[in-house]
């Protein structure tokens, strides 16, 4: 798109708008099978997660209204659990298991399984999360979807091929076709992705030090650093905005471009991309720093193609070190509760929640888009090799 759906006078106060609440119960991309006992429930997903685990990587959460028993009796996680103690972990090099006394609290259910690409539920019937009815012999469990107890149902699964004076006019399926089941689920998922925005943030908050001038309002052609990577994702995004402090750019041509002022305050890069994510949660995030002189649509073209939206974030590997670079990356939704994480356990580098975390790290298709101009012989020599590449 060539034009932003926001209009050019109007900013993001701070203070003037709050997250809203995870509207999941474990992961953003999740979906319950719920049905009565011997429906088959566990024989579905387990079907479905076969087909699916060689792609992505997935989460089961199984809501069981009974006593069970994950440990072994004799073991020493097992003895200590029976001594009193209300967590225990174990773990070796590849797995880790953790049983909690009363189950865990609403932080952990909202960020433990962020790391998958999406969820499986089991169970969960009487929760907001949406639904595939996996229907018994008899079918008892219509009585709750009609009286409106199961709300939220996408779809029914039953033993036969087809099934007639069902509540909702919703899909049927046979349980045995996985297949059209599986892409039925692709379809769920893929709506959502669909739906979810791609907003462009360009940072301009930072002071600046090495450079001693602005490093947003240097020109390496007729316009404005900042003007130029606006402009650059404008194209490419739903909406784009400028990150800045409060008043940066209030006298300034820049003033008249759709602005997040920043609210995580001397975070560096990293508030500018939590101040944005605070202000549109539900958007996915193609964030870029404002010194990257060779950047081209090229670059930001590839980096959307080959974007995975069930990942915490998309970006590219650093041509000095392998490492991901975080100042051209699009941070899915998700990653707004990753970087706090890190924020949380003094990290302020928002790489070192990208290193740590499930990304798709590509390789640059230009390897010199992301060198970046810091100080004033860098902007010289940047500005000449420009200038000699755009000569005839």
């Amino acid at each position: 798109m060539t034009t932003s759906r926001h209009s050019n006078n109007t900013s993001e106060a701070p203070g003037k708008k709050r997250p809203s609440k995870a509207s999941y119960l474990f992961h953003p991309f999740e979906i319950a099978f719920c049905g009565y006992s011997n429906s088959g429930k566990t024989t579905l997903i387990t079907k479905l997660i076969h087909k699916l685990s060689g792609e992505f990587d997935i989460g089961y959460v199984k809501n069981d209204v009974h006593r069970f028993e994950m440990d072994v009796k004799g073991k020493d996680t097992s003895k200590a659990w029976e001594s009193g103690a209300t967590q225990v972990l174990i773990s070796d090099p590849r797995h880790s298991a953790t049983l909690y006394k009363d189950g865990p609290d609403l932080v952990e259910m909202k960020t433990s399984l962020l790391k998958q690409d999406f969820v499986f539920l089991e169970g969960y019937k009487n929760s907001l999360a949406k639904k595939i009815i996996v229907l018994d012999d008899k079918c008892e469990i219509l009585k709750s979807v009609t009286d409106g107890s199961i709300n939220n149902v996408l779809a029914f699964v039953g033993a036969g091929p087809e099934k007639n004076n069902l509540p909702l006019d919703v899909p049927y399926f046979q349980r045995d076709n996985i297949d059209a089941l599986l892409a039925f689920v692709r379809s769920v998922f893929n709506k959502k992705i669909m739906t979810t925005p791609l907003f462009g943030l360009v940072l301009t908050g930072g002071h600046s030090t090495r450079m001693n001038t602005d490093k947003a309002l240097l020109k390496y052609s007729e316009k404005s650093q900042a003007e130029v990577c606006y402009e650059l994702l404008d194209s490419h995004c739903d909406s784009t905005f400028l990150s800045s402090r409060s008043g940066q750019w209030a006298d300034s041509a820049l003033g008249a471009r759709p602005q997040i002022h920043d609210t995580y305050l001397n975070l560096g890069p990293m508030g500018g991309v939590l101040s944005a994510m605070q202000a549109h949660p539900k958007a996915a995030w193609l964030v870029v720093a404002c010194d990257l002189p060779f950047l081209d649509h090229k670059t930001i073209h590839f980096l959307i193609k080959n974007r995975k939206p069930f990942k915490v974030a998309t970006c590219f590997n650093s041509e000095h070190d392998g490492l991901p670079e975080p100042l051209c990356t699009i941070f899915e939704p998700k990653s707004f509760v990753r970087l706090l994480q890190f924020l949380s356990l003094g990290y302020k580098c928002p790489r070192k929640a990208l290193i740590n975390s499930p990304i798709n790290l590509l390789t640059q298709v230009n390897p010199h888009a992301l060198d970046n101009a810091n100080t004033k012989l860098e902007y010289k020599k940047a500005k000449s090799q420009l200038n000699l590449e755009a000569r005839p």
